[in-house]
């Protein structure tokens, strides 16, 4: 389904942590991988203004290392296009994902530029926003001994469970599709969930609230149909509270690998400004989250 993807990388520990993890995506069937790096526009009009060798300096250098992963992924067998761009990160990298025509952006959640700025919002968020394919963002552990700082991630049961929450809109089915798609003989389990907002229900009648049960319940069964043939074990299930909240709990006492979601809800415009759900999963999710636009 995946088989070129687009790993932006500043060289952090973070981004080096998420590449050390991308031999495992052969899983779900990548074979190319086009690695980017974009120097910001500030940085390069400022060399550009003031010392050219120096813009130059940072041109090759990027090169440089660009290729020396290129070489360490083309040892695991694939197929490896460095690419370097001067912009504005979010920008670009829709942009080179445009023109490489690759099928996923693969992000890491922490960095001296994306991944940091991830947790507030800003060119993280504003790739997954503007990403015409889906977005896989990986969470790295940080862990600081002796005044270092390393990450770790486990990299290697993300397909043995995966958790896809549904509120039952045409974004969330597109995910469901992309899920079933990733399903390998690695996977052990999918399940599906729906949280009814607590917000909403909390004012309902209790014949009100059980007519609802009974509609997401057929609503559930109806989209396990896409799964039926495969052999795993399929749960479904419905929760009552915060739908970020019941997301994240489930998949911690289901010890899942992967979250799949929709980037829009019913309220898209809302949703994707307010970032009630996607946001806060790509924020606080210690898991890897394929977020898929449609």
């Amino acid at each position: 389904m995946f088989r070129r993807i687009l790993f932006p990388t500043d060289f952090s520990t973070y981004a080096n942590t998420v590449f050390d993890c991308l031999p495992a995506l052969k899983a779900i069937g990548v074979e190319e991988v086009v690695l980017a790096n974009i120097i910001r526009l500030g940085d390069a009009q400022f060399a550009e203004t003031y010392n050219r060798e120096t813009f130059h300096f940072i041109r090759w250098s990027v090169e440089e290392q660009l290729n020396v992963q290129r070489m360490a992924l083309e040892g695991h067998g694939f197929r490896v296009t460095p690419r370097t761009s001067v912009g504005i990160p979010a920008v670009e990298i829709a942009q080179i994902a445009l023109d490489e025509k690759v099928e996923l952006i693969v992000l890491g959640a922490q960095g001296t530029s994306l991944g940091s700025e991830l947790m507030l919002g800003s060119t993280a968020f504003e790739i997954i926003r503007k990403a015409p394919v889906p977005v896989l963002l990986f969470q790295a552990e940080v862990v600081r001994s002796l005044g270092h700082v390393k990450c770790r991630w486990s990299c290697a049961n993300m397909l043995r469970s995966i958790l896809h929450p549904t509120d039952f809109s045409a974004y969330a089915d597109k995910a469901l599709d992309v899920m079933v798609g990733l399903v390998s003989n690695q996977t052990e389990e999918v399940v599906i969930l729906h949280v009814q907002d607590e917000r909403v229900m909390k004012h309902r009648p209790p014949e009100q609230i059980a007519e609802f049960d009974r509609i997401d319940q057929e609503r559930l069964s109806d989209r396990i149909q896409k799964l039926r043939g495969i052999d795993l074990k399929i749960q479904t299930s419905i929760r009552r509270g915060i739908p970020y909240q019941e997301t994240l709990k489930l998949a911690d006492e289901l010890k899942t690998g992967m979250i799949i979601l929709g980037s829009q809800g019913r309220s898209a415009i809302q949703e994707l400004l307010t970032g009630s759900t996607l946001e806060n999963v790509a924020r606080l999710s210690r898991l890897p989250v394929l977020i898929v636009r449609s």
